[in-house]
């Protein structure tokens, strides 16, 4: 059983309310993983991936392309992976401040 799918049945099981009091008493560093594994996908890139896509990524959004069509799996990870958040974002910073 994936752990996203434990998550969703242990919270179903305390039911609405209850789900709601306890997840604002778990530990800021656990709410934080239950964010992240509920947003994992079946098919996810690893940050060695995405690094070697990181340059044509930070092109596309440069130029205005849709980079949800484009490359979702980049786009998602860049979502839920602040290292790889940090690093598009210097990329796109200096891109940005080249001369045209």
């Amino acid at each position: 059983m994936k752990l996203r799918e434990a998550i969703t049945r242990l919270m179903k099981r305390m039911g609405p309310e209850k789900e709601e009091n306890d997840m604002q008493q778990l530990p800021a560093e656990f709410q934080k993983l239950i964010g992240m594994v509920d947003k994992t996908q079946d098919i996810e890139l690893s940050c060695d991936e995405v690094y070697h896509l990181l340059d044509q990524y930070t092109e596309v959004v440069d130029r205005g392309d849709n980079a949800q069509k484009l490359m979702p799996l980049v786009e998602h990870h860049i979502d839920i992976c602040p290292d790889c958040r940090e690093e598009f974002e210097a990329l796109l910073r200096v891109l940005q401040a080249a001369p045209a």
